[in-house]
């Protein structure tokens, strides 16, 4: 009788354990499941995304340090906050730079971030046939966009007034056509990217990159 009832007692005793792990590796299946699903759809990518700023042309290094700067005041000016952690905001998510080439970044200062390649997107600025032949080398990894430069004469355009003031008050100095050519490009970026509310899906990025090439004010 009395070891009927150890077994019995046993049984019932060892039950709820074989529950709990049953329930327990449930969860487990639907969390890596949740995972899965949530990196195969870019859900994540609605939270945060990485720009690769790449200038090709002549005095790359001066002239990539003054870009950044003025991407970086178009990513502060809609949706920037104190105590940020990302380098900016461009459509209400977070954006993290990565200035390109690498080995002309000695001269950029003020980000914040530190992305890996490939970045999400790749942003190509430059004149013809570099900006192209710099564009495939990152067309199979990121999203490229292409942004022409400047014509000459662009500061002096209704409505830029603003934006050199803007940079003035930021920077102490006029912007140089980098500066506007990139601030140019980030308003493009916040425009294609906050109906999205991410840089995916790809096609309707670039669409709605090509839809904005003019006619954005300063």
């Amino acid at each position: 009788m009395s070891i009927r009832l150890t077994r019995l007692l046993g049984f019932r005793l060892q039950r709820p354990f074989t529950i709990t792990e049953t329930v327990l590796g449930r969860i487990r299946h639907s969390v890596v499941a949740a995972t899965l699903w949530i990196a195969l759809t870019g859900i994540a990518s609605a939270h945060s995304f990485t720009v690769g700023l790449l200038v090709v042309g002549e005095d790359v290094d001066a002239s990539l340090a003054e870009a950044v700067r003025g991407f970086l005041l178009a990513a502060d000016e809609r949706d920037g906050h104190a105590n940020e952690t990302s380098d900016g905001h461009l459509g209400g998510v977070d954006v993290q730079l990565l200035p390109l080439p690498r080995d002309a970044a000695g001269l950029v200062e003020g980000l914040f971030g530190t992305p890996d390649e490939p970045t999400d997107v790749v942003i190509v600025i430059g004149a013809e046939p570099a900006a192209s032949d710099a564009a495939r080398a990152y067309a199979s990894a990121s999203t490229v966009l292409r942004q022409f430069v400047l014509p000459d004469g662009w500061d002096s355009a209704d409505g830029t007034d603003g934006f050199v003031s803007r940079y003035r008050l930021a920077y102490g100095a006029a912007p140089g056509v980098m500066a506007g050519t990139a601030y140019h490009s980030a308003r493009r970026l916040d425009a294609a990217v906050r109906p999205l509310d991410g840089v995916v899906p790809k096609e309707a990025l670039l669409n709605a990159w090509r839809s904005n090439e003019s006619g954005l004010s300063w």
